[in-house]
């Protein structure tokens, strides 16, 4: 459900930030700020800053920021929309309610919901009722897939019939136009459409509401592409769901961590054995939705991929993604040859309950996978395995576990903890980790990034500072996708007329990764006293910074002109080329 602006700015204006922040954690006053040991990491001396004037929140150790509603999110593991009604019932506002009518005119997701329904109905009954899907029920049964498992799961079979759910459907009265917009059918070339899904085994995915929001599909033979899905819908964004954690949630916050695998039957086997805490990753990309999913009721996981090198792939990425959200991760490793559910169906419950119990942490197991790809013993490939291994112990939250992992990196690599530790500094959120050798080019990328949040942060801080910005830069000059993408809303709603504050920008981009970053701006610029010397540094900075990319393309375009013979093209070219040269230099003097 959608908020509207009003709404929110009602809840935010009696939610004051400073008495929602200090009913979980004891505030202290800081000049015009508050401040505290950060709820988010352990820390000994406070980095979390509450801003009053602002109504946000940043801590400058862990990096985390937003407004009153991003706090509550993160304290209580909700959802925006959730956050937004723990608020208002808190603070007295009535949220507006849909009437029918209303919802069909905004949206077609309760439509789409009831037709997902419809359709797994439709799927389910043609697993027992026709020759073709029973073909389809003995081969799951051949996988280790029980009826019952099959039946709670909703499992079903598509008929090989290029219109076997549109007719059904329209006999239902539902219309093609709501088909094609669920990703049940598809539109033919010439006109006309056709079912999605054919001679396929279905398996319907469901939200943690237990409601049917898509389907995935597999093939009965070993025809390519193996597995087909539907696309996104207004009920469905693949990166935010994950394939049976409605099942498993109770059993996760019962046994505190949740078993990640990867595709449906790794999880239907292992779940009618009795493995009852575990989810898939619906494919072997891991985002970071779906860890904040999980964080909402265990921060501990088990990563537990296939044993090929895809699977050691997808265990590497969800590492990191798991760590930068402050999560405990381990990785079991599977043996050559199985995948979850032919493990348990070889090996038993038991077994499989003990292979998770050694799961290795996560400096074990990558740097086991490092030791498998490069030469310990060749200082070239120590050097590779450092600069693979310090982002990832950048991401650990403990300082003390941080600490514990630099030293041992440094003994399995025989490498200095000093060397290590400089290096582990040049690690930021912000930019990729580069080697020594980089450090100068990546110093300008650190620059350039700070150069871009203060901007921000000074737009925000005072929007008359907009017109100036806009007058000497566009969106696109800003390097950084992140800054790029709040330069572009400042400079909308500027340009409509609007007027907001920092956490009005946040509720806009609610649940993305920018809600942070507009805080640490804001931040950013709390001690900074002369602003308008700043802020025409900081644009100073950035021409002069974008400019190196445009010197190189101006060579090119010098040439081709002298080629071509056109001498006014030269010259001006060449009077452009050097206005930038001498921005560099007389920036570089300064």
């Amino acid at each position: 459900m959608a908020f509207s602006e009003q709404v929110l700015e009602e809840i935010q204006s009696k939610a004051d930030i400073v008495e929602i922040v200090g009913s979980y954690i004891p505030l202290r006053r800081a000049g015009r700020n508050y401040k505290a040991n950060c709820p988010f990491h352990k820390e000994k001396t406070p980095s979390f800053m509450v801003s009053p004037s602002k109504q946000i929140f940043h801590c400058f150790g862990c990096g985390a920021g937003g407004n009153v509603f991003g706090f509550v999110m993160k304290m209580e593991n909700l959802d925006f929309p959730e956050a937004v009604r723990a608020l208002a019932e808190k603070t007295g506002v009535e949220l507006p309610r849909f009437t029918r009518s209303q919802f069909e005119t905004s949206g077609y997701a309760l439509q789409i919901y009831k037709l997902n329904e419809l359709a797994a109905s439709f799927y389910s009954s043609m697993l027992s009722g026709t020759d073709a899907g029973r073909r389809a029920a003995s081969y799951l049964k051949e996988r280790g897939v029980s009826d019952d498992i099959a039946a709670k799961a909703k499992l079903g079979f598509a008929p090989d019939d290029w219109s076997g759910l549109i007719n059904f459907a329209k006999g239902k009265g539902v219309s093609v136009e709501l088909l094609e917009r669920a990703g049940l059918v598809m539109p033919r070339e010439g006109g006309g459409h056709y079912d999605r899904f054919r001679n396929k085994i279905i398996f319907p995915i469901f939200d943690i509401k237990n409601r049917v929001v898509a389907f995935g599909a597999r093939v009965l033979d070993n025809s390519l592409p193996k597995y087909i899905n539907s696309p996104e819908t207004e009920v469905y964004i693949k990166s935010r769901h994950l394939y049976g954690f409605n099942f498993s949630l109770q059993a996760v916050k019962e046994k505190d961590f949740c078993i990640i695998v990867e595709g449906y039957l790794d999880f239907l086997v292992p779940y009618q054995n009795g493995i009852t805490n575990i989810a898939a990753s619906l494919g072997t990309s891991l985002t970071e939705l779906q860890a904040r999913l999980i964080k909402r009721y265990t921060k501990n996981v088990v990563m537990l991929y296939d044993g090929d090198s895809a699977g050691e792939a997808a265990s590497l990425r969800g590492l990191d993604i798991f760590l930068q959200e402050g999560m405990q991760v381990r990785v079991a490793t599977l043996p050559k040859g199985f995948d979850p559910d032919s493990f348990v169906r070889a090996k038993g419950a038991g077994e499989f309950d003990s292979l998770i119990a050694g799961a290795a942490d996560l400096f074990d197991y990558k740097l086991g996978v490092l030791a498998s790809r490069y030469d310990a013993k060749r200082s070239s490939d120590k050097a590779k395995m450092c600069a693979e291994m310090l982002p990832t112990i950048a991401k650990v939250s403990d300082a003390v576990l941080k600490s514990e992992y630099v030293k041992r990196l440094g003994e399995r690599l025989q490498v200095s903890e000093g060397a290590l530790l400089s290096e582990l500094k040049k690690v930021r959120p912000d930019r990729e980790y580069e080697p020594s050798e980089e450090l100068s080019s990546s110093a300008g990328k650190s620059q350039a990034a700070m150069a871009e949040k203060i901007i921000i942060g000074l737009m925000l801080d005072d929007p008359e500072t907009i017109a100036q910005v806009k007058e000497a830069l566009k969106a696109e000059d800003f390097t950084d996708g992140g800054t790029r993408k709040i330069a572009e809303e400042i400079f909308s709603s500027y340009g409509d007329g609007k007027s907001f504050k920092p956490a009005q920008l946040i509720n806009k981009l609610a649940e993305s990764e920018l809600t942070a970053l507009i805080a640490e701006a804001t931040s950013l610029t709390d001690d900074i006293k002369d602003r308008a010397k700043n802020l025409s540094d900081c644009i100073r900075w950035m021409r002069c910074n974008n400019g190196k990319s445009r010197l190189s393309e101006l060579q090119n375009l010098i040439k081709a002109a002298q080629m071509m013979g056109d001498e006014k093209r030269v010259t001006q070219l060449v009077a452009e080329y050097s206005g930038l040269v001498k921005c560099q230099k007389d920036f570089a003097r300064r």
